[in-house]
């Protein structure tokens, strides 16, 4: 078994060693939409380790000569090892997704999946499920906050979480999943019987703001359908001879790039620059919005907050500096850098920072965030409240022109 496993390692470290120098400018999530780049492999025939890793071999054979307890026999060790080499590097986004929440990854960047349709949130330390309206989950009955205890008769663990719940109850189409539940209330847990839906998972909701002209449009990810669905919104909203938009782009992490973001700035502001990446080798590489201008005679502000991120800070930064409009809100997060997703043999995937992203202006967002012009709050107090103050704020910008 040794043998076995010293070799996997080997493999596994110089292939890390040579992602490391491979500075490919790949978006967030770039695989996901396009085919990846081939993995460079070093060494991959021999079974001796590069000089710079005989530490970690008197390591391993202290380990595997005097550990007490048994010794992983999957990729649990390796996974470890590589987990561990990442956090050495000090940024926080060069990590290792394991294979089940990589695929789920994949699949909510995809834009649709195989399951019952419903949300798992972890409430008060029970997972309980949100249904999505008119999916599987919802026509079986199922209520928001109903909790799961059994998936297939199989008790939930207390390690499991959100994520892996969600693993779960993923599948293929036309396959079956038994639930049973606790419902606040019912005298006995419920059991129910769903067969598998193709779910479309929503990235952008609209409507027209009450008793004005404006319509408003939120983007919550940027996935491979977010572009068709926000021509949609827009196409229905201008429908209503609308005369101001508010997109909303608070508490959006981002997601696929470069598409999404490049077709949202240019219904708005079509043949702009939209973001510049920068290599470690100095060069650049500019992208520029499309050229659908389907709003660009509306007037239109950007809510922004803390929670808004990564591609959703490119589209925000791309109107920040055209002078266009306003960012109304919160500074957000500051998630500037471009990671590279790269699929290992056994389905986990490595994410590298490759690049970082400028703005038009050539301002950094890593580290940085993007301060609004107008920066207004939205407290704890307010939410519990049902009130929106910047929102608020949007329309009486949109209103006043000020």
């Amino acid at each position: 078994m040794a043998g076995f496993l010293k070799a996997i390692v080997v493999l596994v470290l110089s292939l890390f060693v040579a992602l490391l120098a491979f500075a490919a400018g790949f978006g967030t999530n770039y695989f996901y939409s396009r085919n990846a780049p081939p993995i460079p492999v070093v060494n991959a025939g021999s079974t001796q380790p590069p000089a710079k890793f005989e530490l970690m071999w008197e390591a391993w054979n202290v380990l595997k000569d005097q550990f007490y307890y048994d010794i992983p026999t999957n990729n649990a060790l390796v996974h470890g090892m590589i987990r561990g080499s990442l956090q050495s590097l000090g940024d926080p986004y060069s990590i290792l997704v394991e294979p089940a929440p990589a695929q789920q990854e994949a699949t909510n960047l995809q834009g649709n999946y195989g399951g019952i349709g419903a949300k798992v949130e972890l409430r008060k330390g029970l997972i309980v499920l949100l249904p999505f309206p008119d999916s599987p989950a919802e026509k079986a009955g199922i209520l928001p906050g109903d909790q799961i205890l059994k998936i297939n008769d199989e008790e939930l663990k207390p390690e499991d979480t959100p994520d892996s719940v969600e693993s779960k109850l993923r599948g293929e189409v036309g396959s079956k999943v038994k639930l049973a539940l606790n419902r606040i209330g019912a005298p006995q847990e419920i059991v129910v019987e769903l067969t598998r839906q193709e779910i479309n998972i929503p990235t952008v909701q609209y409507r027209m703001l009450d008793n004005t002209q404006f319509g408003y449009i939120q983007v919550t990810l940027e996935s491979a359908d977010t572009s068709k669905e926000f021509e949609r919104a827009l196409n229905e909203l201008k429908k209503n001879n609308i005369k101001g938009i508010v997109l909303d782009l608070r508490n959006n992490p981002g997601g696929l790039f470069p598409e999404p973001a490049l077709d949202i700035v240019g219904q708005f502001l079509p043949n702009v620059p939209v973001v510049t990446e920068l290599y470690r080798d100095g060069t650049q590489k500019t992208y520029n919005a499309h050229t659908a201008s389907g709003a660009r005679d509306i007037p239109f502000v950007v809510l922004v907050n803390s929670g808004t991120a990564s591609a959703a800070e490119i589209i925000a930064g791309a109107f920040l500096d055209s002078g266009k409009t306003v960012l109304i809100g919160e500074k957000t997060f500051g998630k500037g850098s471009v990671q590279g997703l790269y699929p290992l043999s056994d389905k986990s995937v490595l994410h590298i920072t490759t690049a970082k992203w400028l703005t038009p202006k050539g301002s950094e967002i890593d580290g940085v965030g993007l301060r609004p012009n107008l920066q207004i709050p939205l407290t704890p107090e307010d939410a519990a409240k049902g009130l929106d103050p910047q929102l608020d704020r949007a329309i009486e910008f949109l209103n006043t022109g000020k």
